[in-house]
């Protein structure tokens, strides 16, 4: 979203795990590809077709490391795309979310164009008449066609119906390809162990077709690896990015690799050679169904109708997935004024961006139709691989500007590990040029046509939003001097929003602290996180009032939107990620604060210091009366002590220490409570500060007469009710709700409670 005029960074909630995360990649990249592209490759490359698996994945790791550590360093929706914007110039950004688009768009074309071959081969083997009437009607190749775009049309119509299978149920898809893969593994190595000779005669030559053989097949495989950057497009939402997305990228890609090797070995190793054909030419000849034909060999009988079943589910999965990424590209470009904006409206209904699903639709439709499956992979393939390309020369580019961060992950013997990323993506490229003209053809075609359109319509208007860069206004980036007390300020209600952002200045003023603002937008659960643009609105309203209020007011503001299922979950995560030493929020003096679930679920899990200010109007002017009640212990309290100076320091402040005893009190009783307000007046070391030791017993009356003339009350939260979760102590529950001045509610982080009331709830 453009930053540009005031609008906030927005971020999604943190809610993938390492599993979830690893399963991202392990179901992109173990699906469709392996299914319909070993039978293709063995015929390109012969029984060398599994060196081209292994050094496809070698090529992949050095990519596969830059990403990871950009991810890591940079985990926001986008991947690729988002990586390269940070540190190149428009027009390659443009380029590079040109390519990923209808990189994304070719892979559709291949799943949907194979599951049209494994749908025939299916109902040919189970039910025959459907195949025999498709067949005998149109030809093969029409009825291939004609299933493929009936099967595009379903999935267009359900991405824009808004359909979309929950994480969990991914997992589970995963899961249960994994598990016939492995079956077809097993009942493979198992024939091979039977017969060794077969294996060794089958791999013998090892490169009928030479070496150039094996490139062919590597470029035409290459999109099989696939998928491991759809964790890059979704770091957004993973939890402790700097760690678990390199570890989910590194694993996915090592399952994914030991996977397709096995299969590839099993397939070329286990199948025996008919009628003088080779047993690699015989994989070839049946192409994207050449899987299936190996299954037959040494499966049982449920074996083929498994790795069928398989094909046809995996095909299917991986063009839901692909016709998903590629809308999204096109929505994310609009949104960047990098394509029509119209890309980027939601449905008013569906909540879905119709026309991007629309238009990646009709490309990938007329790609699968006019084009064969080899030039289809390979195309995709090639796309994919000068993508990558960008993303490694990226890497070396953001080293050389970003500040050094210990925490994020590294690339190991950097710059060698991107420079062979470059070479290794950019040399298997370049053969393509030679050899796969027609790939290379199509590729260039589509670039020229995007520079084109670039140059001609968007190059004037586009606006790369640099999420990383959250300062939003010039005037506010004059105010942001070396960050120190991080103070985040949680908003939802406008009319609060002057008042904690007027407070959060004053408090951060002293120490150059820094300010964030965020706004948490509340995403139906039925409504997928792709879709949450139409919910941001109201977010931004508020965060843009706050940022006036902070050019305002002086105030060194940066701006955060995130999209979540629980805000208070979100505002402790986000105090947490930030590294934040004090949470200030707001209510109304009407509102009851242990109704308030979000405060709850903030105090009850609170990761820094709190402190909730309460009231109605707007602070305007200095802050010239403060209360502030001491009792004891209290005088301890460093948040209070902070708050206190940083108030005082800010407009000079008169003070009032008000400490109150019982009637009944005896002179041991009254002496504590003077040394009380001696060690009070020495800690806080305020010069224009009055002491007051008040006989009362009903102290809550006591502090509610003295706050009559005072601007601001401060109040401590008592620490002992955390049992029932009653967070407040019962002098303040009384008081805040009667006093006409405002108020500010404080609790200090509890390091030691907290790790024992973890340890007790558990």
């Amino acid at each position: 979203m453009d930053n540009s005029d005031g609008s906030a960074n927005v971020q999604l909630a943190r809610h993938l795990g390492l599993f979830e995360a690893t399963m991202i990649g392990v179901g992109a990249m173990i699906g469709a590809g392996i299914f319909v592209l070993t039978g293709i490759a063995s015929g390109f490359a012969g029984p060398a077709a599994i060196f081209a698996f292994a050094l496809n994945g070698v090529v992949t790791i050095f990519t596969a490391l830059s990403y990871a550590e950009l991810s890591s360093a940079i985990p926001e929706a986008g991947g690729g795309y988002s990586f390269v914007k940070k540190v190149m110039p428009n027009a390659v950004a443009f380029i590079s979310g040109w390519m990923l688009w209808f990189a994304y768009v070719v892979a559709c074309s291949l799943y949907a164009k194979g599951f049209g071959s494994y749908f025939l081969e299916f109902f040919h083997r189970y039910v025959p008449v459907i195949t025999n009437f498709l067949v005998g009607t149109f030809g093969h190749n029409i009825a291939v066609n004609i299933l493929t775009l009936a099967i595009g049309l379903l999935f267009i119509a359900i991405n824009i119906a808004g359909t979309h299978a929950s994480g969990k149920t991914e997992d589970v898809i995963t899961v249960l390809k994994l598990i016939i893969l492995v079956i077809f593994i097993y009942f493979g190595i198992k024939a091979v162990v039977g017969d060794p000779e077969l294996a060794k005669s089958n791999f013998t030559p090892m490169f009928p077709n030479g070496l150039g053989g094996v490139a062919a097949a590597m470029g035409l495989t290459f999109i099989a690896f696939e998928g491991y950057d759809l964790i890059a497009t979704v770091s957004e939402e993973v939890k402790n990015p700097k760690k678990t997305i390199p570890m989910a990228i590194m694993l996915s890609l090592s399952i994914t690799i030991v996977v397709y090797l096995l299969v590839v070995f099993v397939s070329l190793g286990a199948v025996p050679p008919k009628g003088g054909v080779p047993t690699w030419q015989m994989l070839g000849n049946y192409g994207e169904i050449g899987i299936v034909m190996a299954a037959q060999n040494f499966m049982p009988k449920f074996g083929v109708v498994l790795v069928l079943g398989g094909g046809l589910f995996a095909t299917l999965s991986a063009l839901n997935a692909t016709v998903m990424a590629s809308s999204r590209v096109a929505f994310s470009m609009g949104r960047d004024w990098m394509l029509p904006n119209k890309l980027s409206r939601i449905h008013s209904i569906r909540k879905t961006p119709v026309m991007a699903i629309t238009i990646s639709g009709i490309l990938f439709l007329g790609v699968a139709i006019f084009l064969p499956l080899d030039t289809i992979g390979t195309a995709s393939s090639l796309l994919f691989l000068l993508t990558f390309t960008l993303v490694n020369a990226a890497l070396i580019m953001y080293r050389r500007r970003a500040p050094s961060d210990e925490k994020r992950f590294k690339v190991p013997f950097y710059p060698v590990t991107p420079i062979l990323g470059i070479l290794t993506s950019a040399g298997l490229a370049f053969y393509q040029l030679l050899h796969e003209g027609l790939a290379w053809g199509l590729a260039a075609f589509w670039i020229f046509i995007g520079l084109a359109v670039y140059m001609i319509f968007f190059s004037k208007r586009a606006s790369i939003v640099d999420v990383s860069r959250s300062i939003e206004s010039p005037e506010l980036l004059n105010l942001r001097d070396q960050a120190g007390y991080k103070i985040l300020v949680p908003l939802a209600n406008p009319q609060r929003a002057s008042e904690l952002v007027e407070m959060a200045g004053r408090i951060a003023g002293v120490s150059q602290g820094d300010v964030i603002a965020l706004t948490v937008v509340d995403l139906p659960d039925v409504t997928a996180y792709s879709e949450a643009e139409p919910f941001m609105q109201e977010g931004q309203r508020v965060l843009k009032i706050a940022q006036r209020i902070a050019i305002e007011k002086n105030v060194p503001l940066t701006s955060l939107l995130k999209v979540g299922r629980l805000a208070g979950q979100e505002i402790v995560n986000t105090a947490k990620e930030q590294n934040c030493d004090l949470i200030l929020m707001g209510y109304k003096k009407e509102e009851d604060p242990l109704e308030n679930s979000i405060i709850h679920k903030v105090i009850d899990n609170q990761p820094c210091d709190v402190a909730i200010l309460k009231g109605d109007s707007v602070l305007s002017g200095p802050i010239e009366k403060v209360l502030l009640p001491i009792a004891g212990r209290e005088v301890h309290d460093n948040l209070k002590v902070r708050l206190a100076h940083s108030l005082y320091q800010k407009s000079e402040c008169e003070f009032t220490f008000l400490t109150v005893i019982p009637s009944n009190a005896n002179s041991i009783q009254e002496q504590r409570a003077e040394e009380a307000l001696e060690r009070a007046g020495k800690i806080y070391n305020i010069q224009n500060t009055q002491f007051v030791l008040e006989t009362n017993d009903n102290v809550a009356a006591a502090i509610i007469d003295h706050a009559e003339n005072k601007d601001l009350l401060m109040l401590g939260m008592q620490q002992e009710q955390w049992v029932q979760s009653f967070f407040f102590g019962s002098v303040a529950e009384q008081v805040a709700g009667q006093v006409e001045c405002h108020t500010l509610l404080t609790k200090a982080y509890a390091a030691r409670k907290r790790r024992f009331r973890s340890l007790f709830q558990r």
